[in-house]
């Protein structure tokens, strides 16, 4: 589909450069960084935990969208929950892309406690949030409660 709409690659691309720069440079400053997942098995594998980030928060958005906008499901439920967690997880996003250029521009190296104490909670959320949002849909599907 994204192949037949080239407007929507020009549109999503300096979003998705600026987005995931963002969020990886505010990750660094909160103590992400690269971790060796697999010692003793693949001691040579690394990744770079920031990613997470920009992945996670961006990507339950773009679900919690969908789900509102498209009428997915049919519960008033589901769509109100998909409705404010998207506004929720979007401004999110804004504030941690404002945070990580105040903070850069600043001149800082590493983030306050606070903001660190935020950041580290977002995997969770956002893991709590999508499974959340998928059982409604689910439920709402099923005719369950």
């Amino acid at each position: 589909m994204i192949l037949t709409r080239p407007w929507l690659v020009l549109l999503a691309m300096p979003a998705f450069v600026a987005i995931w720069s963002g969020w990886v440079g505010l990750g660094e400053l909160t103590g992400f960084g690269t971790v060796h997942p697999l010692p003793g098995i693949a001691d040579h594998f690394s990744i770079n935990t920031a990613i997470t980030l920009p992945i996670g928060v961006e990507t339950y958005a773009a679900y919690a969208l969908n789900i509102w906008l498209t009428g997915h499901t049919h519960t008033p439920r589901a769509r109100r929950f998909a409705k404010w967690s998207a506004l929720g997880a979007l401004t999110l996003g804004a504030l941690g892309q404002v945070t990580f250029h105040i903070m850069t521009a600043a001149g800082m190296t590493t983030a306050p406690w606070p903001i660190t104490t935020l950041v580290s909670c977002l995997p969770v959320v956002v893991l709590g949030c999508g499974a959340g949002l998928r059982h409604l849909v689910h439920a709402g599907e099923s005719g369950q409660k």
